[in-house]
C-alpha cells in the first residue's frame, strides 16, 4: 500500500515505548518510513527525544507540527537539534484564522534566518508565504477558502537549500465559535457546498491510519467522520485480503459519493447513504 513512505503519526507516537520496534516492522516494507512528532519534549534527557533519536539513526525521518505554545518552551531548541540529525523535514503548521497563519510563518522565518546563509532558500520560501499571508490579513482578513487558495497562487511547498529540503504543509482548521465548537463536528453538514474528496473511493491511499486494534480507515477519518468503510486488519488478514477488502471497500465509497453529489444539487446535502459513506465526501 506504501508506494512512497510510510508515516506514523497519530496522537503522539514518540509516547508509544514500542514505536522503534514497530518503526523497524515497517521498514522491512520500504527504506522510507517516518514518524510524526509534535516536539513539545521537556529535554534531550527525554525517553521520548530518546526515542526519535534511534529512529533517525536507524535511517528513518522525522517531521513536526509547529505549536506556537510549545515554541518558544521546548519546539524551537529541539528542532535545531533535530536539524543536526537530518537535512530532510515537513513542518505542519496548522491554523484556525489568518493572523493565526501569520504568527506562525513568522516563528518560522525568524528561525530559519537566524540559521544562516545555508539556509537562503528555505527563507525565501517562507517568507514569499509570509508576504502573501500579510497582505490578506491587511485586506481581507475574513476571505473564505476560495479566495485564500487563489491569493496564495503557485506558491510552492518545497525549498531546497545546501543543509536542508524543508516541506511546509499549510493545515487551515475550522475555525471555533463562542461556544468552543467546531464546524465539522457541531453542524450536521457544512454551511458550503464543501465535499471532502477521497482518493480511496478512487482506488488509491495517501495515507492509511491503523488503530490499535490493526483496524485500517482512510486517514481522514481517524473517529470524527464514521466512515463505515473498512479495508482489512493488518494484524490479522493476509495481504491478499487486505487487498481484496480495498477494492470492495472502493467500489463501495465510489457508489456512495456519486449519491452525495446527487444530493447536493438536489437540496438534500448532508443526508446519509446506505453505503455509510459521510455526506460531506466526494
Amino acid at each position: 500500500l506504501a508506494r512512497q513512505e510510510i508515516n506514523l503519526t497519530g496522537g503522539e507516537p514518540s509516547q508509544n515505548p514500542h514505536i522503534v520496534p514497530i518503526f523497524q516492522i515497517f521498514r522491512t516494507l520500504t527504506p522510507k518510513v517516518c514518524l510524526h512528532t509534535n516536539l513539545d519534549i521537556n529535554s534531550q534527557e527525554s525517553q521520548r527525544w530518546k526515542r526519535l533519536v534511534e529512529i533517525l539513526n536507524l535511517g528513518g525521518r522525522v517531521d513536526i507540527t509547529l505549536y506556537p505554545t510549545a515554541w518558544e518552551r521546548t519546539q524551537k531548541s529541539l528542532l535545531s537539534r533535530l536539524l543536526e540529525l537530518e537535512n530532510r523535514i515537513l513542518v505542519n503548521v496548522v491554523f484556525e484564522t489568518l493572523p493565526d497563519l501569520k504568527h506562525q510563518l513568522s516563528l518560522l522565518t525568524r528561525f530559519f534566518q537566524g540559521r544562516g546563509a545555508s539556509y537562503r532558500e528555505v527563507t525565501d520560501l517562507l517568507q514569499d508565504y509570509y508576504g502573501k499571508v500579510s497582505d490578506l490579513v491587511d485586506t481581507q482578513p475574513q476571505c473564505n477558502e476560495s479566495t485564500y487558495t487563489r491569493h496564495m497562487g503557485d506558491t510552492g511547498a518545497f525549498a531546497e537549500s545546501a543543509d536542508l529540503t524543508l516541506g511546509i504543509n499549510l493545515l487551515p482548521a475550522f475555525q471555533m465559535d463562542a461556544q468552543g465548537r467546531r464546524a465539522m463536528t457541531s453542524l450536521p453538514f457544512p454551511n458550503d457546498n464543501y465535499l471532502i474528496e477521497c482518493p480511496a473511493a478512487r482506488g488509491s491511499i495517501d495515507i492509511m491510519t491503523i488503530r490499535e486494534t490493526g483496524e485500517m480507515t482512510p486517514c481522514c477519518d481517524v473517529g470524527n467522520l464514521q466512515c463505515r468503510a473498512k479495508f482489512g486488519n493488518l494484524l490479522h488478514d493476509s495481504p491478499d485480503q487486505i487487498l481484496e477488502q480495498f477494492e470492495r471497500s472502493s467500489r463501495k465509497m465510489a457508489s456512495g459519493i456519486l449519491k452525495n453529489q446527487e444530493n447536493l444539487k438536489n437540496a438534500r446535502a448532508g443526508e446519509w447513504v446506505e453505503e455509510g459513506i459521510p455526506p460531506y465526501c466526494g
